[in-house]
């Protein structure tokens, strides 16, 4: 299996300077996430799952593929589009109880 030719559930931005907000596609809503508002950004020891705060809450993602790809475009703000749905997006609002 050629995991290169697969399309992954994150899309990098190249553009100079990074994109101000990241696009996270879920089940029921599209929204922006302002870069300067996601803190917090870590990964398990495997990278299969990942996440952070941003204005929205904490956000959850979870993968069966490592992530570490994603974690180290979300250190250079270069994660243009986070597609939630097929990383199993969770999102715990501000004040919701864990």
């Amino acid at each position: 299996m050629n995991t290169d030719t697969e399309e992954k559930p994150w899309k990098c931005s190249r553009s100079i300077p990074p994109e101000p907000r990241v696009w996270l596609i879920t089940e029921e809503k599209n929204r922006l996430l302002s870069w300067a508002m996601i803190q917090k950004i870590e990964a398990a020891e495997d990278f299969l799952s990942l996440r952070f705060l941003c204005e929205y809450g904490l956000v959850t993602l979870a993968s069966q593929e490592s992530m570490k790809e994603l974690f180290e475009l979300m250190r250079l703000e270069r994660v243009a589009c986070l597609d939630g749905r097929l990383l199993h997006c969770r999102i715990q609002e501000s004040g919701e109880d864990a």
